[in-house]
């Protein structure tokens, strides 16, 4: 016999005992692995971190659940290891209440595994643990609920499966997952575990594992529930495609709204089939926002010394930019024109003329510093930039248009950002949606209000504001806007929405913005209406909800008369 031979059969030899011991560890005791399996996942459940939890937040720091973590305890066992059923129902039922009958007839059960009984509470289950009734054990299930099902959706998230993992998918939940889910840490043991693998993998994650902490957002409840009434009343009123709310504080940044629809309810979200549904419009999504840009360019022309508060033009209607005709949104002229009429009249030739005077570098120089080609920096996740390649291109045509607000696009959010500088004196904010962390009741982190930069000087900013509060008191809506005993600035936009082959469509998009008390705002505002049917203007479909939505924050935070 030759050497090869005699490898060959101890090759085949050994390969042999491989087989019949996975035969044995796999069929012979299935049911023993099934349970030891069955126990680890239990260990693992009562010893993960428990992810935090997500709070809106009023004006009284009162803190409502947005989004909350639920575990639940599972009575379960192998029929296979249970020696005396009588026994074993006798001392779980001194323990917890459920039918005889039923347990009787699971415990009879062929398999390795049932459940006997759900939502056991945690004191139940360490009740029913001490006990040690052969072939018994406590399970767990984890659950995230949000309790106010659609509303803020979009700035929430859902925790949901990436692969096989568990974890938080858009908004808060995907930005802060890693303060939110907690951690295991690492292992600090040394030496040789005793007491078996189950013993040892559960004295590990007892021993090294960090709760998930909460959060606090700057979303006020209150503010979020009627910006959610108010939204829905526009989809439903217009038949509009989409439409959204944001309030937040110019001064400092901080969100106190954020609401669009259409939505998704979070509790619900794997019945979801368009998954665009999830993306949240005011950050994941650009558009063309019309006449509210005006201000942004009358600004930036005062800032320079452009143009001032005396300066006129003469409206002849239309403009011709190169080889393109600019018109007025009525095609209509108005002779000699001063810069407070361009927004009054929202006058597409006053903006083309200011931007003129401005000359073309400056203005794109001011409207990068407004930020609108950015992403603002705000704390969730997958923001956007705007897009304002066309004024690359170094065309007049484009400067013209982009001078009322058409050929570029920004995201509502970093638009309401440079709207902002405005009404705060002319700093470019960061927002933010989260107020702080909290472990427990100790804060670990707050957030603390950031100037990305100086963008206006204050006098500019007070001329603009000046020229829009007298816009709300003497044009638009016929004073739908207005607020007796408040000076509220406010501006219209509706703009033509691009087409799928490079031109513009039949349809638009509404928007609207204000701020008040003007001169010292406490809130800005920012509405969208996107395809709203059988209506051209926004003036006609936003006025009043904003007239509405400023009234009740004016009230809520009892902000006094300013006029």
């Amino acid at each position: 016999m030759n050497r090869f031979t005699v490898l060959g059969g101890l090759m085949i030899g050994i390969a042999g005992v491989v087989l019949a011991r996975l035969f044995f560890l796999q069929v012979s005791h299935a049911d023993v692995y099934g349970e030891t399996a069955a126990k680890q996942h239990a260990a693992a459940f009562s010893s993960f971190p428990t992810r935090g939890n997500i709070f809106f937040s009023d004006k009284q720091g009162a803190l409502v659940p947005g989004a909350v973590t639920t575990r639940s305890y599972i009575l379960a066992g192998n029929p296979q290891k249970i020696t005396d059923a009588a026994q074993a129902y006798e001392e779980l039922s001194r323990v917890v209440s459920f039918d005889k009958e039923d347990f009787f007839a699971r415990a009879s059960e062929a398999g390795s595994y049932t459940v006997f009984l759900k939502n056991v509470s945690k004191e139940q289950a360490e009740k029913i643990m001490r006990l040690e009734i052969p072939g018994v054990w406590i399970g767990g299930e984890e659950g995230r609920i949000y309790p106010e099902g659609l509303i803020a959706s979009h700035a929430l998230g859902f925790v949901g499966y990436m692969d096989s993992e568990r974890v938080g998918r858009y908004g808060i939940e995907e930005h802060y997952e890693k303060i939110l889910a907690g951690s295991l840490g690492n292992s600090t043991s040394s030496g040789e575990p005793t007491g078996g693998f189950l013993f040892s993998f559960t004295k590990k994650l007892l021993t090294e594992k960090k709760e998930g902490a909460d959060i606090v957002l700057t979303i006020d409840p209150h503010i979020q529930s009627i910006s959610h009434q108010v939204v829905a009343e526009l989809m439903e009123q217009w038949d509009a495609t989409s439409a959204g709310i944001l309030v937040m504080r110019p001064k400092t940044g901080a969100i106190l709204a954020m609401e669009s629809l259409p939505s998704f309810d979070p509790n619900a979200y794997n019945t979801i089939e368009d998954y665009d549904l999830f993306l949240n419009p005011f950050t994941q999504k650009a558009f063309e926002m019309g006449s509210i840009v005006k201000p942004l360019t009358m600004a930036a022309g005062l800032d320079a010394y452009a143009v001032s508060e005396s300066t006129t033009y003469y409206d002849a209607g239309s403009v011709r930019v190169r080889d393109a005709e600019i018109k007025n949104y009525d095609g209509k002229a108005r002779g000699t024109q001063s810069m407070y009429d361009i927004l009054d009249q929202s006058l597409n030739t006053g903006a083309v003329f200011v931007m003129q005077q401005l000359g073309m570098p400056q203005f794109r120089d001011y409207m990068e510093r407004f930020g609108l080609g950015d992403a603002t920096g705000i704390d969730m996740p997958q923001e956007i930039s705007g897009n304002i390649h066309n004024l690359e291109v170094g065309r007049e045509v484009e400067y013209a248009t982009a001078s009322f607000g058409q050929g570029i696009a920004t995201t509502p959010l970093a638009l309401a950002t440079a709207l902002s500088a405005i009404a705060n004196g002319g700093e470019l904010v960061r927002p933010y949606v989260v107020d702080r962390v909290m472990e427990g009741s100790t804060v670990v982190t707050q957030t603390v209000p950031f100037v990305r930069r100086r963008v206006l000087r204050r006098e500019t900013t007070e001329i603009v504001s000046r020229m829009l509060s007298k816009v709300v008191d003497k044009t638009l809506a016929g004073g739908a806007a207005a607020i007796p005993g408040y000076y509220i600035a406010a501006k219209t936009g509706t703009a033509q929405m691009a087409d799928a082959d490079g031109g513009y469509s039949d349809s638009y998009l509404h928007t609207f913005f204000g701020y008040a008390p003007a001169f010292d705002p406490e809130f800005l505002v920012l509405l969208f209406l996107e395809k709203p049917v059988g209506v051209r203007y926004a003036s006609q479909t936003l006025s009043e909800p904003f007239h509405r939505l400023s009234a009740f924050i004016i009230n809520y935070y009892g902000i006094l008369p300013n006029r």
